[in-house]
């Protein structure tokens, strides 16, 4: 069943309280997205390209969140790469659930089986913990991040979530609808954090999705307009875009236009939003592993895109680069405030 926004409490930061950017990065391994899922597909040579985007991440004082899966948590190399960084202070390490490439193996290969919300709850479960107890063991910290692989959430992952004791999950794409592959559809979700259940409890930050353009207060109504088969067999959305009508946009420096992201997120800042959270996954830094970096040269701009994102954010909006951890701690604190000083 599909997560709906009214069983969550949203929680409004402080409009005067300086922007705050995170960097999330989905840490897998690489597979033919196009092709049937495989549970033989575990290579990680992308690890060995992480570096690149971790200079500019180090030399804008980012500290990003690693989520891994089994394959990355499995890999000697990538932990030890990891654990490096985690020691100095430059990343935090999170969990992120493939659930065809996690043992146990029980359910059918599919492309709905592929969202771990689709899965019954207890093998979804026993899923999650296998994860959560390997990166557990490999770093010596349990986990507390969290972000479901294809944004693959449901109640039942929520509901293990806090039983295994994660603390903030980063899984929810607003205003954004995976149904035609069997996925969960997130129309009526905002880009503002929120708690699961009983305020204090789960903190959800959303992956942030949002719309510039003179039309982009109708966005949240128009966007299953703009993933209708019709619209988008006309080029409806890329035509709005180009009008500067209504443009829907993901933060991601993949397939997305460094001007794209910047006008979105000076939209949303304008508009009061505090926390945005950017995100990419780990394979586009090997040139042939995804569509979005087919050779050196779109990676090399996958990069550039890095770099000019994070200076916009800082120097031209003002905002401050925080870790999730940064994030979550001063979201609680604010929110302990309000409650003690009604």
């Amino acid at each position: 069943m599909t997560l709906s926004p009214s069983l969550a409490t949203p929680i409004q930061l402080d409009e005067h309280i300086r922007p705050m950017l995170l960097v999330v990065v989905d840490t897998e391994e690489e597979f033919d997205w196009n092709a049937p899922f495989s549970r033989e597909a575990r290579d990680t040579a992308n690890m060995r390209e992480q570096h690149r985007a971790q200079a500019i991440l180090d030399r804008h004082g980012a500290t990003p969140l690693y989520v891994i899966d089994h394959p990355i948590a499995t890999d000697a190399w990538a932990m030890d790469w990891l654990r490096e960084l985690t020691g100095a202070n430059r990343a935090e390490i999170g969990a992120h659930l493939h659930p065809w490439v996690t043992p146990p193996f029980s359910e059918p290969l599919t492309s709905a089986n592929s969202y771990g919300c689709n899965l019954d709850p207890a093998l979804e479960r026993q899923k999650i913990e296998t994860l959560t107890e390997l990166i557990t063991a490999e770093t010596g910290s349990i986990p507390t991040h969290f972000r479901a692989g294809r944004y693959g959430i449901g109640y039942g992952t929520l509901k293990t979530l806090q039983a295994l004791g994660y603390r903030t999950e980063l899984s929810i794409a607003p205003h954004s609808n995976f149904a035609s592959d069997g996925g969960p559809s997130f129309y009526g979700w905002s880009n503002e954090p929120y708690w699961h259940g009983k305020p204090g409890n789960l903190l959800g930050i959303p992956v942030t999705t949002g719309f510039s353009g003179s039309a982009k207060s109708w966005g949240p109504m128009g966007a299953p307009i703009l993933d209708n088969v019709v619209a988008r067999s006309l080029r409806l959305p890329g035509a709005l875009a180009g009008m500067g009508v209504l443009e829907r946009c993901r933060l991601t420096i993949e397939n997305v236009p460094c001007d794209a992201l910047q006008r979105v997120m000076r939209a949303l800042v304008r508009d009061g939003q505090r926390l945005l959270t950017l995100s990419y996954h780990s394979s586009s830094l090997l040139p042939g592993a995804t569509s979005y970096a087919r050779t050196e040269a779109e990676r090399d701009d996958i990069l550039r895109c890095l770099d000019a994102t994070l200076e916009y954010f800082t120097d031209v909006l003002g905002g401050r680069l925080v870790s999730v951890s940064a994030a979550e701690a001063e979201i609680r604190n604010s929110e302990k405030r309000k409650f003690s000083n009604p």
